[in-house]
C-alpha cells in the first residue's frame, strides 16, 4: 500500500485515545515537530487524542514549546516513558513530570530501543542486564521517575544461572519518526539527518502491533534518486507521510559535515584554561591509542577539542550511542552528531556493541557519589533528567571515568601557577554519604572487574573493595581544608598520595 501524503492535522487523526505512542528524536536532532504540533492542535481544538502512553527513547525537543512539550497536556498524556527528559525547569514537560501530573518512567535509552525491536520482531519480550542493581531494577526503584508511577515495567528473572530484567513486549499503537526523503513507495531516507535513532525499531513495533506509522520528512524524491544504503525505513512501514519542507536539521543549522556529505578541515577553538578543562586534560590521560572511547555530556565533551592539537582523534575513535563512530564529537548544541564521522551505525546497533562489552573507555559527567562508590546522574536538586544512554554505557565497559567538580552551587575557583586555589567553597555537596538515586552500583562494578575512577579538580578517586580511596591530590590543595570538610564520609589519605600533574592547572598539553 502507497502511504498516504498528509497535513499535520491529518496525521493528528491516526492517533487513537488511550493509545501508546512511540516518538524519534534526540533533542533538535531527527525532531517531528510537525507531527507532534498537529497532535497538539487537534487535542486542544477536540480533546482528542487523549490519554495517551508516550515512549520516547530521548527527550524530543531542543526548546521550550517544542517536541515532547508540546504533548504535555492535562489530559492529552496519561503515562510517558523516556530514556531522558529535559534539565531546563521551564519545559512544559519537567514540570508535569514533577509536579505529578502524569506517569513517569526513565528507563535506559537502549532498553527502550531493544524493547521496542524486540516487540517489533514478535518476541516475548527484551531480557537484558541492564540496569540491575540500579533505581531500574524493581527491587530498588522500578525506574519510577515521580510519585505518580506505580508498579514496575520489568521483573527480575533467572536463566542460565544469572539474574536478568525482564520486559514483557508492549503494543505500540503509533509510531512517529523522521527522516530526510520519501520515495513514491514511502520509503524513509536520512541523507541529511546526523543520525538515525532506532526510527525502524519503533515502526516495526508499531507495525507488528497494527498501529500506524507516521514519517515526516523535508521533501519527496523520485524512486531511485536516493542511494539505498541511505533508506532505513522500507515503506511497507509507512501509513503516512507529512512533509515539512522548513524542518530544519538541528537547532544549529545545516551541517553537511555531521552527516558523512562532505569531510570539512576541522579547526575547533582552543579550550581555555579553566577548572572544567583542568578535570577534562586529566581524563583525558586515562585515554590510550586504539581504543573505542564513549563521551558524555558536559565535562567530557570537552576532550575532542581538547585532544585535537596532539591529534586524538585520529589516535581513537569517539563514539556516541547515538550512533557517530569516529570524527570529532560536537558540543552541546548538537550532543550527539560527529563532525567528519568514519561511520554512522543506528542507535539500536550502538547498544548492542556497547551491551556486548566491546567499549574500552567511557567518560560520563559526575553529579553524586557516595562512599560505595555509587553514581547518581539522573536525580538530583529537585531535577529528575533521567539517565539517558549511562547504563548501557556502564554496564560491561571495561573503564569507567567520571568527571566533575568537587561541589557545586555558588563554587568559585581559581588556577594559576600549576597550583588550584578555592575562592569559595560551594553550597551543595557531590560526595554524599547516600545518592539520591543510584545510576551506578559501585558494589556491581566493581563485583564485574571495572576500573572506576572519580575525577574532580581537587583529588582523583579510585573505586576499591572497600568503597572510594584518593589516589591524587591537586597541587595547592590542603585535605583537611578543601577535601574532607565538604565531604559526607570519610575517606583514607595516604601520607605519599601523589599530586596531579601541575601541567593540568597551565593549559599545557598533557
Amino acid at each position: 500500500m502507497t502511504p498516504k501524503i498528509c497535513t499535520p492535522a491529518e496525521a493528528a487523526r491516526l492517533i487513537p485515545d488511550g493509545g501508546t505512542v512511540a516518538v524519534c528524536g534526540c533533542l533538535s536532532l531527527l525532531e517531528p515537530d510537525a507531527v507532534l504540533r498537529g497532535i497538539e492542535a487537534r487535542f486542544l481544538t477536540e480533546g482528542h487524542p487523549r490519554d495517551l502512553t508516550v515512549v520516547h527513547p530521548v527527550m524530543v525537543g531542543g526548546r521550550k514549546g517544542s517536541g515532547i512539550n508540546r504533548l504535555a497536556h492535562d489530559g492529552l498524556m496519561r503515562r510517558v516513558i523516556g530514556g531522558s527528559f529535559s534539565i531546563f525547569p521551564d519545559y512544559e514537560i519537567t514540570g508535569m513530570i514533577k509536579q505529578g501530573r502524569v506517569e513517569a518512567y526513565n528507563l535506559p535509552i537502549g532498553t527502550i530501543l531493544h524493547w521496542l525491536r524486540e516487540s517489533g520482531a514478535g518476541r516475548p519480550g527484551l531480557l537484558t542486564g541492564v540496569g540491575l542493581h540500579t533505581y531500574v531494577d524493581p527491587r530498588v526503584e522500578g525506574a519510577r521517575a515521580n510519585e505518580a508511577a506505580r508498579g514496575a515495567l520489568a521483573e527480575v528473572v533467572t536463566l542460565a544461572g544469572r539474574e536478568w530484567l525482564f520486559y514483557p513486549s508492549v503494543r505500540v499503537d503509533a509510531a512517529i519518526i523522521r527522516g530526510t526523503s520519501a520515495d513514491p513507495l514511502g520509503n524513509i531516507s536520512v541523507e541529511h539527518e546526523p543520525a538515525s535513532l532506532g526510527i525502524y525499531a519503533l515502526a516495526v513495533a508499531a507495525k507488528h502491533s497494527g498501529g500506524a506509522v507516521v514519517a515526516q520528512v523535508k521533501q519527496r524524491v523520485e524512486a531511485g534518486s536516493v542511494h539505498p544504503r541511505l533508506t532505513v525505513v522500507p515503506g511497507r512501514l509507512v501509513d503516512a507521510i507529512v512533509v515539512e519542507p522548513a524542518q530544519p536539521q538541528t537547532l544549529g543549522g545545516e551541517r553537511p559535515e555531521l552527516t558523512g556529505e562532505v569531510r570539512l578541515l576541522l579547526d575547533p577553538e582552543p579550550v581555555p584554561g579553566t577548572v572544567a578543562s583542568a578535570i577534562a586534560r586529566r581524563a583525558m590521560q586515562e585515554i590510550r591509542d586504539d581504543q573505542l572511547v564513549n563521551l558524555g555530556y558536559g565535562i567530557p565533551a570537552m576532550i575532542p577539542a581538547l585532544g585535537f592539537p596532539q591529534k586524538l582523534h585520529e589516535r581513537v575513535a569517539f563514539s556516541t550511542e547515538h550512533g557517530p563512530v569516529g570524527g570529532l564529537p560536537d558540543g552541546m548544541a548538537t550532543f550527539g552528531a560527529s563532525a567528519n564521522p568514519d561511520l554512522l551505525m543506528d542507535s539500536s546497533l550502538v547498544f548492542d556493541l556497547y551491551d556486548g562489552g566491546l567499549l574500552d573507555v567511557t567518560l560520563l559527567g559526575l553529579a553524586q557519589a557516595d562512599q560505595e562508590g555509587n553514581v547518581n546522574v539522573s536525580k538530583f536538586a529537585h531535577m529528575a533528567p533521567g539517565s539517558g544512554g549511562f547504563c548501557n554505557i556502564c554496564d560491561r565497559t571495561r573503564k569507567i571515568v567520571f568527571c566533575g567538580t568537587f561541589t557545586a552551587g555558588g563554587l568559585d575557583e581559581e588556577i594559576a601557577d600549576g597550583r588550584l586555589t578555592i575562592r569559595k567553597e560551594g553550597t551543595v555537596k557531590k560526595f554524599v554519604s547516600r545518592v539520591e538515586q543510584i545510576t551506578l552500583s559501585g558494589r556491581a562494578a566493581y563485583a564485574k572487574g571495572q576500573e572506576v575512577l572519580y575525577i574532580t579538580e581537587r583529588a582523583v578517586f579510585r573505586l576499591t573493595e572497600r568503597g572510594l580511596a584518593i589516589t591524587e591530590i591537586a597541587p595547592g590543595i590542603e585535605p583537611a581544608r578543601d577535601l574532607l570538610p565538604h565531604m559526607e564520609f570519610p575517606v583514607a589519605i595516604p601520607p605519599d598520595v601523589p599530586l596531579m600533574d601541575a601541567a593540568l592547572f597551565r593549559g599545557a598539553p598533557v
